[in-house]
């Protein structure tokens, strides 16, 4: 039996490199809700830990069926552009190559019912042996219908990044971008051929859909790889992002108009937000579009907090003749779909979206969608340059031969202390 089942996944993984499948961070089960991946008491870093460092990953995640699945997990190693490698499973993975996620509870006091699971990853009956991209896969009967996915990575750190955030050359675009430049130190690592092994990607406040990904250096040097493009690595300054406190259900926190606490759910009606296109700049300390899960209603935050209806409003005097608005963040991996798109109310004379969320804290931006569906922040949020954004730089190596990507360096800079 055992035989059969590594003959199995064997299949499978073969069978998903043949697709050229790209692993994305998605759900596909609308009964899952609150799908974190992070390092061990770190909600709001990107899912980075160290090849052999001890360093582990927590997955929380909440169902909201209440049927009490076996929830089963695999990776699968990828490739910069995360397509599936051609590795066997085997020689990535020491131990397992599947496993089961035990560790489960029912939430309590909600009117939302929910069980959480929780993971700490790598583990006993699994550990990543090589760095790079990796795609986390849960499900329950099947592999290869999984309830969601999740992208995390495994460096090993042999060269270093001076990076900063510089201004933009091109005058006009100053104020609307951000441009990053780094170089590579490689001193104590040798690198044959840089220009073809080499490619770097850059992300702005962790998120993936508007990365810059897979860029050759600009020029090599002795010991040292430059990536001082003009204007390669440019990315929309914004603004600091809006946010609301649902850390209670029993008082009103930031940003929060009205609560309507029922006996069967919750209602909470955000505050009216304004176009901010044309506003001043004020700076204000934000999560960088991310968001954490707490509540200061009970002690224990994963199994008692609750559910609600978050509605939110952005003032406009008429709907926009083309074209569709949406609201984001890390809690929807910003994505613009049905769940977050936002419809017209004449009786409001604003954009609404009523979306179901935990109680934490989040931020969140509008983001405008032409005909075309190219997606726009500038209409809605407008830009400043002096915005404080995160940035992570991603360094990988590809040696002649290799048949994976090795993730060799990581570096995380700030609009503000990096400049």
């Amino acid at each position: 039996m055992k035989l059969r089942k590594i003959i199995f996944l064997c299949l499978f993984f073969f069978s998903v490199i043949s697709y050229a499948k790209v692993y994305q961070t998605q759900i596909f089960d609308n009964n899952i809700r609150t799908v974190q991946l992070f390092p061990s008491g770190k909600p709001l870093l990107m899912p980075i830990i160290g090849l052999n460092s001890g360093e582990t990953l927590e997955l929380h995640f909440d169902d909201l069926s209440m049927n009490n699945h076996a929830f089963y997990y695999t990776v699968v190693q990828c490739h910069t552009d995360w397509t599936p490698t051609i590795l066997n499973p085997m020689e990535y993975i020491n131990g397992f190559i599947e496993s089961t996620i035990f560790d489960y509870d029912y939430s309590n006091s909600t009117k939302q019912e929910y069980i959480h699971y929780k993971m700490e990853f790598p583990n006993n009956d699994m550990k990543i042996t090589k760095s790079g991209n990796y795609a986390l896969l849960v499900y329950t009967d099947n592999m290869q219908n999984p309830v969601f996915t999740y992208r995390f990575m495994v460096v090993e750190s042999l060269v270093s990044i001076d990076a900063k955030v510089a201004y933009p050359r091109n005058y006009y675009d100053r104020e609307k971008y951000q441009d990053i430049t780094f170089s590579i130190n490689n001193n104590n690592f040798t690198i044959n051929n840089p220009q073809a092994e080499i490619k770097a990607t850059v992300l702005q406040n962790n998120r993936w859909d508007n990365s810059i990904e897979n860029v050759p250096p600009y020029m090599v040097g002795f010991k040292s790889i430059n990536y001082d493009y003009s204007n390669k690595f440019l990315f929309p300054s914004g603004r600091e992002f809006r946010q609301f406190d649902l850390r209670s259900l029993r008082f009103k926190g930031q940003g929060i108009r009205y609560l309507d606490v029922a006996k069967n759910e919750n209602q909470v009606y955000l505050s009216f937000d304004q176009v901010m296109m044309n506003q001043k700049y004020n700076f204000f300390q934000d999560l960088n579009g991310g968001y954490y899960i707490h509540t200061f209603d009970y002690p224990n935050y994963l199994t008692e907090s609750d559910y609600s209806w978050v509605q939110f409003y952005l003032d406009y005097k008429q709907p926009l003749a083309l074209g569709k608005v949406y609201v984001v963040g890390a809690f929807n991996n910003w994505i613009c779909d049905a769940n977050s798109q936002m419809h017209y109310s004449e009786n409001e004379a604003a954009y609404t979206a009523n979306i179901f969320l935990k109680q934490g804290f989040y931020n969140y931006a509008y983001v405008y969608e032409d005909e075309n569906g190219n997606k726009d922040f500038f209409q809605m949020e407008g830009y400043y340059y002096n915005t404080e954004n995160d940035y992570t730089i991603l360094v990988y190596y590809t040696p002649l031969g290799e048949r994976y990507d090795r993730l060799i360096a990581v570096r995380s800079i700030n609009s503000i202390r990096n400049r």
